[in-house]
């Protein structure tokens, strides 16, 4: 419960800045239940991120466990990203607090995608001549897109994360229509995931 509310939190606008008081009462328990289970609200905060980020990670092993094609997955990996926006949205909301750090560093989420976009490039298919630059390159897009539809509720999601998907599968070297062929077929099906 502690950690469910660190995440209500931390997708929030009191981000965490939250005290543990406020910590307390959000998961229903006290303070000194608190301090059995964290040192200081710091311990708990990362908890809720490590924890974030491994449903994160997850949910797409889950959502892609049957796909084989490496560039085909990071195409759904990219468009799924972004359609969390809609049925996820305090898991975003999270990822967009962290920021790029957590996206393109040594988290739960950078080895998954270092490791995609290392398949796919030995595959042939994707030109990726700089591993880390490739990964902040997808980490930044990412974040922009899903600020921008956090930003604009009218936005359309599909046609934001295909476009996505398209343009950076274009920026590693696929051609327009192999690019905006893979960036458009239908997403895996995938389990309901609870928010974290």
């Amino acid at each position: 419960m502690l950690v469910q509310a660190a995440c209500a939190f931390l997708a929030g606008d009191v981000g965490a800045d939250a005290s543990v008081q406020q910590l307390a009462d959000r998961a229903d328990v006290g303070v000194g239940t608190f301090y059995n289970h964290f040192d200081n609200k710091e311990a708990l905060f990362e908890a809720a991120i490590a924890e974030t980020l491994a449903e994160f990670g997850r949910f797409f092993d889950d959502a892609c466990a049957d796909v084989d094609d490496p560039v085909m997955l990071f195409a759904h990996g990219v468009r799924m990203t972004v359609h969390l926006s809609e049925s996820h949205r305090e898991m975003t909301s999270i990822l967009m607090r962290l920021g790029f750090g957590y996206l393109a560093g040594d988290t739960a989420l950078a080895p998954r995608a270092a490791a995609g976009l290392r398949a796919a490039a030995e595959s042939g298919r994707l030109t990726i001549t700089h591993l880390d630059t490739a990964l902040a390159c997808t980490a930044g897009s990412l974040l922009g897109c899903l600020h921008v539809l956090a930003a604009d509720p009218s936005a359309d999601v599909a046609r934001t994360a295909t476009a996505l998907a398209a343009g950076l599968l274009r920026m590693f070297g696929l051609d327009d229509a192999t690019a905006s062929d893979l960036a458009s077929r239908p997403l895996p099906t995938h389990r309901v995931i609870q928010s974290a």
